[in-house]
């Protein structure tokens, strides 16, 4: 059971938000994280724009304003796995570049040999026994290589 400890750190940690640029009011108040990423998105879409099958369409409003708007709305207010998705996705990456044998959180280099137990390993089996048509799920057997 976990419990969570409650702490004032994110009080202190006010966004910045954008209310207007040169007097003149946007209509909604965009913080400059939401900025950022609406601008990164226009310049995917730029960069697709000079891929051939993709630079065969133009759409213009949809793809500068309505897709980089879109960008910015899910990288901003949508979490993945109780994560911000850029922060998932380069964990998602970092996972499956990873050499997936550690040891102590190091990576751990290839064995050419198997490791050989030098002593008897002992283990428990199960065996079932059917009795009255039932298996014997209890009955344990101790058993040594």
């Amino acid at each position: 059971m976990r419990q969570t400890l409650r702490t004032y750190n994110s009080v202190w940690k006010v966004e910045k938000v954008l209310y207007g640029i040169q007097d003149i009011p946007l209509p909604i108040p965009v913080t400059y994280r939401q900025i950022g990423f609406f601008f990164g998105g226009v310049l995917i879409v730029w960069l697709l724009n000079h891929v051939p099958p993709l630079s065969l369409f133009d759409l213009g409003l949809i793809e500068y304003i309505f897709l980089p708007g879109l960008f910015a709305w899910f990288f901003t207010k949508q979490l993945l796995d109780g994560k911000a998705p850029h922060r998932f996705f380069m964990r998602v990456v970092d996972f499956h570049l990873s050499p997936h044998r550690f040891n102590r959180y190091k990576e751990i280099a290839d064995v050419k040999k198997p490791y050989r137990y030098s002593s008897p390993v002992s283990y428990r089996k199960l065996s079932y026994a059917v009795k009255d048509g039932e298996a014997d799920e209890h009955r344990i057997s101790d058993q040594v290589l």
